[in-house]
């Protein structure tokens, strides 16, 4: 099965233009669950517990992010910055970013599981994706 997603986020990098080179984030971090965008969404739709962590910068979070996320950059997250917004560590949570090119999601995701979370999901394609699929956006 990881092969399988492996597969269908490498295709769909690809079919954005994106190549996962060296100075990329990784698509897979080891403890987390990659997700695509579809998988995301729907993972949101029908986990009204889980919370949604966008990693970005202020302006972009500003422009434009998924309903109900919370914004933690990337180096503001630790143990007293994720228990303050996540009730447990077996609660899922989500992180996301720009995608591969900014690799925030990637650091904040392999911080959680360094912490004992149980249920860590990682939205590697992040925005580029999200975007491109046109899934909805708050301000």
């Amino acid at each position: 099965m990881k092969a399988m997603q492996t597969f269908v986020i490498v295709t769909a990098l690809l079919s954005l233009g994106v190549s996962a080179s060296a100075q990329d984030a990784p698509i897979r971090v080891d403890g987390a669950k990659t997700l695509s965008g579809k998988q995301s969404f729907k993972l949101i739709a029908k986990t009204p517990e889980i919370v949604i962590i966008d990693n970005r910068k202020e302006e972009d979070y500003a422009a434009g992010h998924i309903e109900g996320a919370i914004r933690l950059i990337d180096t503001d997250v630790n143990a007293e910055t994720l228990a303050k917004h996540i009730k447990t560590k077996d609660t899922p949570v989500l992180f996301y970013c720009n995608g591969v090119k900014s690799g925030r999601a990637a650091k904040a995701t392999q911080k959680a599981v360094q912490l004992g979370y149980a249920e860590v999901y990682y939205y590697a394609l992040g925005m580029d994706e999200w975007n491109f699929k046109r899934y909805p956006l708050v301000q």
